[in-house]
């Protein structure tokens, strides 16, 4: 999974060092996990997945276990496969395990240390969520229904106008959503006319990049980060250059613009949280008050949008695969909400069909399967040495296809968590939302607007007819992609009006 990145008499030398530093210093105490058997100077790395990474890594329990040890150039990974060693460690013994991995490209060369994405567990840490928990907790995210509901009543309208572009509708919105409750943005434009929703879609894409695990052979060496950017094989440079821009603009641009908005009387986080820090102090933000708030009210933006795109594409895309289950849903809302209105968030507690299929999107293409973390001290586990500064990588994908949770894994079937189904009692939103200390501050607003999302398009729309980029037709979800935010691999489908009376009153709001 290593880029080339270097001359062959570089790399050489560079493997030479970390074999001998790796096999020197070791700790012998209690043995590693099983895995792959290494070679020599470049353990584990051709046996590192390239594609379809998460179901590969989640292969590997068939022969070593659920608790999995690889390194890659001196490198450790610890692989977790299944749910009871992510709990232990990752919620247990959160205290240990609430580090992100160091990763030279995405911390220090494209300086994404400072979103709270990659942040080390540390008090400005603590402070970043703990500001996010006050402005998207269960109670305050009641406030934002009313936005909630007007951008998705202008989704169903851009479905009704071209619905071949349901990706670029889904990204406009969850744009326009994030940015009006961070900044008090109004998004401009249709699909891929406005500038930061452009830049949201950017970010992605190389936070995906750059935090893959065993891409980046500067990882590994991080002497490389000083080779010129013009010496050749260090394209890597020059990748991280535009990246650390594209980083900066979409984290001060934004920002920048709820300052204007807030002198125009639209509130928004950043300013709501502005004036409560004024008003505590009786000053304005420090230089580096405002530089803090920079980067939270960045990650309201940057993880509300992507995530929002990837989970409501895969729900359209089961929908498409399974008309049963889009039949059965469509069912109870016609018959609990009725089919002159749309679904409001009071419904919910009256809509439990909905609820499964909810939580069975979340199971069957989870948006993160692969979630890194890392522990700062030695630790054991099941009498296996985890060494300090490993990679802790959760498989979220391998625990929500464990059939000693959710049996028949691989059968779509939101009847499981219902009373015909006998009821499971495994919650697939426990581990699809992260883990531990670090675990998605916002899953409450994340999941209002899902709800929004499904009930509304189910009863204006029906999908099906699902296809891949060659026009061959699908019969199940396949892998998705490797990204940071997985999103399933791209499909085209047939989107339809099927109520008149919805129909007119959303063209009509």
């Amino acid at each position: 999974m290593f880029c080339t990145q270097s001359s062959s008499v570089v790399l050489l030398l560079a493997l030479l060092i970390s074999w001998g530093v790796y096999h020197g210093f070791k700790h012998r105490s209690a043995p590693l996990p099983p895995g792959p058997r290494p070679l020599p100077f470049v353990g584990n790395a051709l046996q590192m997945p390239r594609h379809n990474i998460a179901q590969s890594l989640a292969s590997l329990s068939e022969e070593y276990g659920d608790v999995i040890y690889m390194h890659v150039f001196g490198i450790e990974f610890i692989i977790l496969n299944c749910a009871e060693a992510v709990l232990e460690l990752l919620d247990h013994r959160g205290a240990l395990y609430s580090e992100r991995p160091h990763s030279v490209m995405a911390m220090d060369m494209i300086e994404k240390k400072h979103a709270v994405l990659f942040h080390q567990y540390d008090e400005n840490l603590k402070k970043h969520r703990r500001l996010l928990r006050n402005a998207v907790d269960a109670k305050r995210s009641e406030d934002y229904w009313q936005m909630q509901y007007a951008e998705s009543h202008k989704l169903m309208a851009a479905f009704l106008t071209s619905p071949d572009d349901f990706i670029a509708h889904l990204r406009r919105s969850a744009g326009a959503f994030t940015l009006r409750l961070a900044y008090g943005y109004e998004v401009q434009g249709g699909p891929g006319e406005d500038a930061f929703v452009n830049l949201a879609e950017e970010l992605a894409r190389v936070t995906g990049v750059a935090s893959e695990p065993g891409r980046w052979l500067v990882d590994a060496f991080p002497w490389l980060r000083h080779v010129p950017a013009w010496f050749p094989g260090a394209g890597f440079r020059r990748w991280a250059d535009h990246a650390r821009r594209v980083i900066d603009d979409f984290a001060t641009q934004p920002y920048l613009s709820s300052k204007e908005a807030a002198l125009q009387g639209i509130s928004s986080f950043a300013s709501e949280t502005t004036e409560f820090v004024e008003a505590e102090t009786g000053r304005p933000l420090t230089r580096d008050e405002d530089e803090f708030l920079k980067w939270t009210s960045a990650s309201i933006y940057s993880g509300g949008t992507d995530t929002a795109v990837a989970v409501n594409s895969a729900f359209l895309l089961l929908m498409a695969l399974y008309p049963a289950a889009q039949r059965k849903a469509q069912d109870e809302i016609e018959t609990i909400v009725g089919k002159d209105r749309l679904a409001v968030m009071e419904d919910r507690p009256r809509l439990p069909y909905i609820e499964a299929l909810m939580k069975e999107v979340h199971r069957f293409i989870p948006i993160t399967p692969l979630v890194p973390h890392s522990t700062r001290v030695d630790d054991e586990y099941r009498g296996y040495r985890i060494p300090k500064g490993s990679w802790v990588i959760a498989n979220t994908w391998a625990v929500m296809r464990d059939p000693r949770l959710f049996p028949e894994p691989e059968v779509f079937w939101p009847e499981r968590y219902l009373a015909e189904g006998n009821r499971c009692t495994e919650d697939p939103r426990d581990y699809a939302f992260g883990y531990g200390r670090r675990r998605c501050p916002g899953v409450h607003v994340a999941e209002s607007s899902f709800f929004i999302f499904v009930t509304h398009f189910l009863a204006v729309f029906t999908v099906s007819n699902p296809v891949d980029e060659r026009g061959q037709k699908l019969t199940s979800p396949g892998p998705s992609t490797d990204a940071h935010i997985s999103h399933p691999r791209p499909f085209r489908c047939t989107i339809k009006p099927r109520n008149q009376a919805l129909t007119e009153l959303i063209l009509q709001l």
